[in-house]
């Protein structure tokens, strides 16, 4: 394993505060935006960005907040928040819809988690919402998954759904993460389900399982139970937790992995979908760096770093009680997940400081990867975010091969930044960073914080360019949400043709089918009507024929 890093760079550039307290930004970035909690004192925590629910091109987001998560109330118990905001102009945003769980969290349990996707495929995409419920909550079998079906231009005021993930009265089942997509390839989407917290798994944090669970062919709002559970499966880890399960096909053998990071000394456990509603356990770590306990809350990224059409995978990893620690965590691709071993876990340079969520995607439009991850009240003042950029030279495995440095600051040591999303949700051009902030001090404070880059990013076609043969590119980036770019070269001039398929074949959009001239093209694809997953584009030209993968990870 290479050695951590130790050096780190800084070039800032002073932001007159939008808030309560002074915030520093990277050279070439501001803080342009601050939705403050206005009614308390609970913390940001999970966020989903890149959204156009009612389809009217103003981009939203979601965001949820957690009374458990600030340190800086002393009752815990209440129920968590989720928040619906919609674009209204260049850093500008609007609530459009909002709901408070009406349980109240008795057992203090933290971290909601929520997720998108039409899971009973009528063409509207619902919202899920999970809250950490104990046994001792009240009603004894409390339902912890709340479901609100978009109705083409909101959310309802009451939950279209609610569910207690089929356990028993007073049998403890303590939902921290959620994610979506069609799993097994086929063709219908499937929820994952993580738990924390099982009952009869010995042992304080014991637990961990994770279920897939489908939609049983019955619109969502019916009553009619329509969750159908397909695959199940729990293991025990005595002081083991689950924030972040991640749907992504790792090797590129066409067939979707669950990856399941739990905070046990790092384990790390990825199920694969071999056949229709069939999950098989491929690779089991664990206790990779025992007994350094690592752990990890939002910190999973997959990543083309290299651009040779593999993925890469980095996460930010932290140390329980604030450790002094952490380090960012990277493994290579491979042809087979299943030959995966620890081995194969290396860690790369990191900071002395706890982290918690980050974020990966080229913030500059350098065609480098950047992978942001935040650092929470540790031996710096205040609350950062750092940023590591590969060079594009050197092994992806060598902490040299990155640019490290300090891209967010700000003096409140209280701020406690947690997670992060990269977007352009304005749509002006200008990459922007989301930060939920979990400790917000006086219900002036903001829970989320938006930096934006001073600079547009934008791809053109290069004029000029000599073109010697056909070739279709990888698109950039990947994964992607909700939009790519797809390079391609002709020879000479033709009819040409560029379509994308989902996982079982059927073509799902045209990007172009048309005469063109030889020469360099660049098309975008915005895929923010398409359900995660893998997805391939084919380029035809004449008799020149190419299909690439792509992954969509929302």
């Amino acid at each position: 394993m290479t050695s951590a890093l130790k050096f780190w760079s800084v070039s800032f550039l002073l932001c007159l505060p939008l808030g309560l307290e002074a915030q520093t930004a990277a050279d070439g970035w501001s803080v342009v935006a601050e939705i403050a909690s206005g009614d308390s004192l609970w913390g940001g925590w999970d966020i989903i960005t890149d959204l156009d629910l009612d389809n009217d091109g103003h981009k939203e987001f979601i965001y949820s907040r957690d009374p458990v998560a600030s340190s800086a109330l002393v009752n815990k118990s209440a129920g968590q928040s989720v928040f619906y905001y919609e674009s209204t102009g260049d850093n500008a945003f609007e609530l459009r819809w909002s709901f408070k769980a009406p349980i109240a969290n008795n057992a203090g349990n933290i971290y909601t988690a929520s997720a998108v996707g039409d899971l009973d495929g009528d063409g509207l995409p619902e919202l899920y919402f999970c809250t950490p419920l104990d046994a001792s909550d009240s009603p004894p079998n409390p339902k912890g998954l709340y479901v609100f079906e978009f109705d083409g231009t909101n959310f309802p005021t009451e939950p279209s759904e609610t569910w207690g993930f089929n356990r028993q009265d007073n049998e403890p089942f303590t939902c921290s993460g959620l994610a979506f997509g069609d799993v097994d390839g086929d063709g219908e989407n499937e929820l994952i389900i993580q738990s924390r917290l099982d009952n009869g798994l010995p042992g304080s944090g014991a637990g961990r399982t994770m279920m897939v669970v489908n939609g049983g062919s019955v619109d969502i709002g019916l009553g009619l139970s329509p969750f159908q559970i397909e695959f199940e499966e729990s293991a025990t880890f005595v002081g083991g937790v689950v924030y972040d399960p991640r749907i992504v096909d790792f090797d590129g053998d066409g067939k979707n992995e669950i990856w399941v990071f739990t905070w046990d000394f790092l384990s790390l456990a990825i199920y694969e979908a071999t056949a229709p509603n069939t999950y098989e356990l491929q690779v089991e770590m664990d206790k990779v760096f025992e007994p350094e306990d690592f752990g990890h809350r939002r910190g999973m990224r997959f990543y083309d770093a290299d651009g040779d059409g593999q993925l890469e995978f980095y996460t930010a990893g932290i140390q329980p009680d604030n450790g002094s620690n952490s380090f960012v965590f990277y493994i290579g691709s491979t042809s087979d997940v299943s030959t995966l071993t620890p081995a194969d876990v290396t860690m790369l340079g990191g900071r002395n400081l706890p982290s918690d969520g980050s974020a990966v995607g080229d913030l500059d439009g350098d065609n480098l990867m950047d992978f942001l991850f935040t650092a929470r009240n540790g031996a710096d003042e205040g609350t950062v975010i750092y940023r590591m950029e590969y060079k594009g030279t050197g092994s992806l495995a060598d902490s040299t091969s990155y640019d490290w440095s300090l891209f967010y600051n700000s003096d409140n040591a209280f701020s406690d930044l947690r997670n992060l999303a990269i977007a352009d949700i304005d749509g002006d051009g200008k990459t922007e960073v989301y930060i939920t902030r979990a400790n917000t001090i006086t219900p002036e404070a903001p829970v989320v914080i938006v930096l934006e880059s001073d600079n547009p990013v934008s791809v053109e076609k290069r004029p000029g360019v000599i073109v010697r043969d056909f070739r279709l590119r990888q698109n950039y980036p990947n994964p992607f949400n909700p939009t790519t770019t797809i390079n391609f070269d002709l020879e000479v001039g033709g009819d040409v043709r560029l379509f994308i398929y989902n996982v079982i074949g059927e073509k799902v959009a045209t990007l172009v089918n048309e005469p063109m001239s030889s020469g360099s093209y660049t098309v975008n694809f915005d895929a923010s009507a398409f359900a995660s997953g893998v997805y391939y584009y084919t380029l035809e030209a004449g008799v020149f024929r190419n299909t690439r993968k792509m992954l969509l990870m929302r």
